[in-house]
């Protein structure tokens, strides 16, 4: 299937029999490939007369090796013992971690969990690339959309010898020089329990990399409104509905409109082969479709999406010489090449980007969370829009735009009723 399966085949043979030397090479290069494919978590599925190793590439699954079905116990084994894991217990799941060495110097987390299934076990390696520095810019998006990647970018951007930064985290993901970082996985406390231990030392910043109780929310919002500065990552469909869902974990209203300064929620989507792209004329169906699931149908609307789609010309997105809105229509957007190019493996798609809105703790915000009566998110969208919020959907729709992203992604991200 993929190009390295002769080198696999050579590594474990076709014998019914491996050594634990064929099975630990066949294992880095499993990890070695997906890493230089691009991949965030590699998939080893057991199959009746296989096993299908697949990676996740740009948020898609692609099978890219088969291995011989033999090798999968002495595999599991071998991954097991790798994660610090109970090797022969094959009945219950287990999750675990460990450090890889790559040749080109990256240091690479390897987060494993392990699942019984049909036919064995499964396993997930989830890869975290600890990179020199984070990437430059509350947070809430689902699993694997890329939050915690942003915790630690803002984290960075606070980061310096005056401050002290404590985390609680579920599992290490990046490493950041200067911080003080407790695992969950490895001290076995919950996130409660690490929150009060890191309250007893007085950092500036706090950083969670979940909110899963009430109880901790509670605690995180006092320490908000006491001199802190905490940053949490919560799984949500957007920062209106992490804002939300604080409020109903039983927080009282004053004490989150006091405490909060800003959600931001993100998706991440398949990003457009700037190689490869096709800009193209808007269809009949899909001016239909910016009316009807985008709400693009008014002289505000329109005029509204032509001044974002400009903003983000000048900030050097796309062309800044070619606009495909004007204050009246929209005229052009983008498609994914159907025979793709060398660039992108002829997929089209190249990396992936986010889609992002962020909600400030403005007036008409406050007034929201502090009457219980605006209890949905269009509701509270609604009190946003005033003060300026632009919906993810909105934000997904002027990436369409400008060739980031293929209009279909923004559909299947985000809840897509802008206005």
């Amino acid at each position: 299937m993929g190009t390295k399966d002769g080198l696999m085949g050579r590594l474990l043979g076709n014998a019914e029999k491996f050594s634990e030397k064929q099975v630990a090479e066949t294992l880095d290069l499993l990890v070695s490939h997906g890493l230089q494919r691009g991949a965030s978590d590699i998939h080893i599925e057991p199959h009746d007369r296989f096993v299908l190793v697949r990676y996740r590439i740009d948020g898609s699954l692609r099978g890219v090796h088969k291995l011989p079905r033999a090798a999968l116990e002495l595999l599991m084994t071998e991954l097991k013992t790798r994660a610090a894991l109970r090797a022969q217990d094959v009945v219950l799941p287990q999750e675990g971690h460990y450090d890889v060495a790559t040749d080109d110097g990256r240091q690479v987390t390897a987060n494993v969990s392990t699942m019984p299934v049909y036919g064995g076990e499964k396993a997930v390696l989830h890869l975290s690339v600890q990179a020199g520095k984070p990437r430059e810019l509350e947070v809430a998006g689902p699993r694997h959309n890329g939050v915690g990647s942003t915790l630690f970018s803002l984290l960075d951007l606070l980061n310096s010898p005056m401050v002290s930064i404590a985390t609680v985290e579920g599992h290490p993901k990046h490493r950041l020089p200067g911080t003080s970082q407790t695992y969950l996985s490895a001290s076995g406390m919950n996130y409660h329990a690490g929150l009060q231990a890191a309250l007893k030392q007085d950092p500036n910043i706090i950083m969670l990399s979940d909110l899963p109780d009430s109880g901790t929310a509670e605690l995180a919002i006092h320490a908000a409104t006491t001199g802190h500065l905490v940053i949490v990552g919560i799984h949500a469909e957007g920062a209106l509905a992490a804002a939300l869902r604080v409020r109903v974990a039983g927080i009282e209203p004053f004490l989150l409109a006091t405490g909060l300064r800003a959600t931001i929620g993100q998706r991440l989507v398949r990003r457009l082969c700037t190689q490869c792209r096709e800009r193209r004329l808007i269809t009949a169906e899909e001016q239909h479709l910016l009316k009807d699931a985008f709400g693009v149908a008014t002289s505000a609307a329109h005029k509204r999406l032509h001044q974002l789609e400009a903003q983000a010309a000048a900030g050097g997105m796309g062309d800044p010489k070619q606009l495909n809105t004007s204050t009246t229509q929209v005229s052009h957007l983008w498609r994914k090449s159907t025979e793709g190019c060398h660039v992108c493996d002829h997929t089209g798609y190249n990396g992936q980007i986010a889609l992002v809105e962020v909600l400030a703790n403005t007036e008409n915000v406050q007034k929201g969370i502090l009457d219980r009566g605006v209890a949905s998110v269009p509701a509270l969208q609604k009190l946003a829009v005033k003060d300026g919020f632009v919906p993810m959907a909105l934000d997904g729709l002027v990436k369409a735009l400008r060739g980031q992203i293929d209009i279909q992604e923004v559909l299947h991200a985000a809840h897509v009723r802008v206005y």
